[in-house]
């Protein structure tokens, strides 16, 4: 069963908020009534990605007596790093996206073909009730209650139900499925290949694998008893990456599946690296005092914060790294004599200070080619006014110098022999991070700063994988594509004052479905500018279009948009709403707010 959440897709309400007091209990009432139906045994599972995996880990903690097992994909248990708004650390500059396309998802119509007249009630109750999510997002700078609500993370213990955790090293949530294996204690599985924010059998980057195969012979044996020897497999099955040129867009990347019997494993052990005037050496060598200053620009070819390929394949993923490399501080490795398989969380420990208040660092790790191509590996953020917490934010004392360490997203990685490992340090990394209100200057006393990288042994004994086929992708519903997918992505550099801007606009093409003569077209264009030399300069900028239709009857279109800017101690916000029937307008609303910056 596919359910529409309250306020969304043809069920009647509001959708206030992510993840809601309200959203539970009625994820717990649509469990209580599927177990009570003649054709149910009383047993159920979920399945879901993204929002979806997340609900059913929240339902996993209700503990509805029914609810024997959760299969949750490409999702968090930790609303405040990992969402749509405080991604890896700092203020994403791209939570504009995710709380723009909300502001358009929540704007759509419902369907009169399945509930009638009311349609249009309800419709409009949506249009003129449902917040902007930004404002819930830009109220709570701070992990507070807000944030704590629904953060899985909060109490492990709650759940008491089997969980099989599956997500990609190219989603914007990677660390979610080894942590699951880490802490939950109860049986438990997790998948993870190359993939982004998709299922394994629709995965880019591929190979794509036949996932739902595998996740009926989950269920099979959690609800119906039925043992299809699943649990005699790796606990954590997952595909290391071979090396791979940078580009922004790969239909499939070449690596192999490797299988761990439990997580942690005592197949991983940590190698240090320390930072030297020459770069990074096995041993500690001296080391003086270098300086970070990066141009505002720095970020531009970090891809999507979240690479989703929605609609089609597009160029989401980090391109060259070099660009990036040239305006950071970096530290390389000699060519290396043997390959390394990286596999885990690496983390960089550094002391550090700053001249203003306020400072982000930004840790990347790249795949440098003997030519000098740069492969993004993984990456880590911290906001540094949150070095002892997300809670209780603290400025920074301008020439004081302080010990953090940040810790990088998970990954699968092989550096082949011949290549080097890269640490390139900035302080800025736009658009994923809107920048901090100075331009300042970061300091780092490369003596006492050391990069940590997990490693798997090249004796390590595989647990035994899952002989997963190639992906049969299920048939489409029967459809007329009337007008198909296509995108435009580039930089532009405005000649008169030097300002940047990333522009991405996609026509989502419009399709027609042969069952029920459902039109549906969306369009959207997100643009992201900043000048080089001034963090006050960045804007964001996210538009929406969706349109629905059938026949002569019933036609819809909406229009949001959404555009974010700053000043030294504000961020302000501009949103606007637009619907019509059948080409007349029958809804209009404008707004301007403003949120005080709290240590961002």
């Amino acid at each position: 069963m596919r359910v529409d959440m309250r306020g969304s897709g043809s069920s009647d309400g509001v959708l206030y908020d992510e993840y809601s007091d309200q959203e539970i209990d009625d994820g717990v009432d649509v469990i209580n009534w599927i177990a009570a139906q003649p054709w149910c045994d009383g047993n159920v599972g979920t399945i879901g990605i993204s929002w979806g995996g997340i609900t059913g880990l929240q339902l996993a903690q209700r503990q509805p007596e029914a609810l024997k097992t959760v299969i949750a994909l490409g999702s968090t248990e930790f609303r405040y790093y990992d969402d749509g708004s405080y991604f890896l650390g700092c203020l994403t500059g791209q939570t504009i996206g995710w709380a723009a396309i909300m502001f358009g998802y929540n704007t759509r119509p419902p369907d009169p073909a399945l509930i009638g007249e009311r349609w249009r009630e309800l419709w409009m109750e949506r249009l003129s009730t449902t917040p902007h999510y930004l404002d819930h997002f830009l109220s709570h700078q701070r992990e507070d209650e807000y944030w704590l609500r629904g953060t899985v993370g909060t109490d492990y213990g709650a759940i008491k139900i089997p969980v099989y955790a599956v997500s990609g090293h190219a989603d914007c949530w990677p660390n979610t499925v080894p942590r699951l294996l880490e802490k939950l204690q109860v049986p438990r599985r997790g998948l993870q290949g190359p993939w982004c924010h998709r299922y394994p059998h629709l995965g880019i980057p591929g190979p794509t694998v036949d996932f739902l195969p595998d996740a009926a012979r989950w269920f099979d044996h959690w609800l119906k008893g039925i043992n299809t020897g699943i649990m005699d497999e790796a606990v954590y099955q997952v595909y290391i990456q071979d090396s791979v040129e940078p580009k922004p867009f790969y239909e499939s990347r070449p690596g192999r599946w490797i299988g761990e019997a439990n997580w942690p494993s005592p197949q991983i052990e940590d190698r240090s690296f320390y930072l030297t005037d020459t770069g990074l050496s096995d041993a500690p060598k001296a080391a003086s005092v270098r300086t970070i200053n990066s141009p505002q620009t720095v970020g531009l070819a970090s891809g999507e914060y979240m690479p989703w390929f929605a609609f089609g394949p597009a160029d989401e993923l980090p391109d060259d790294q070099q660009k990036e490399d040239q305006g950071s501080l970096v530290f390389d490795t000699a060519a290396l004599k043997a390959p390394i398989d990286l596999l885990g969380n690496a983390s960089f420990t550094v002391t550090i200070k700053s001249d203003q208040p306020q400072a982000l660092l930004a840790v990347r790790l790249c795949d440098v080619w003997p030519d000098g191509r740069s492969t993004l590996i993984t990456r880590g953020i911290m906001n540094l006014c949150q070095r002892t917490g997300k809670d209780n934010p603290e400025p920074l004392e301008p020439d004081c110098w302080y010990n953090v360490n940040i810790t990088l997203n998970h990954t699968g990685y092989q550096i082949p022999a011949g290549h080097q490992l890269r640490l390139a340090c900035s302080n800025c990394y736009w658009p994923i991070a809107w920048p901090t209100a100075l331009a300042g200057t970061l300091s780092m006393d490369a003596s006492q700063s050391s990069l940590s990288v997990p490693c798997r042994s090249k004796d390590a004994v595989n647990a035994t994988l899952t002989d997963f086929q190639a992906a049969d992708i299920p048939q489409a519903l029967p459809h007329t594509q009337l007008r198909d997918f296509k995108q435009r992505r580039k930089v532009n550099v405005d000649s008169t004052d030097g300002t940047h801007s990333l522009e991405i606009y996609s026509d989502n093409g419009e399709v027609r479905f042969d069952d029920n003569q459902l039109v549906m077209a969306s369009t959207n264009l997100q643009r992201y500018s900043i000048h080089a030399d001034d963090p006050l300069s960045a804007r964001a900028e996210y538009e929406w279009q969706w349109q629905y239709s059938r026949g002569d009857d019933w036609n819809t279109r909406t229009f949001t948009s959404t555009v974010m800017t700053c000043d030294k101690d504000h961020f302000y916000v501009q949103t606007k709403s637009v619907a019509w029937e059948n080409d007349r307008e029958v809804f209009n609303d404008t707004s301007r707010k403003s949120y005080k910056r709290d240590c961002f």
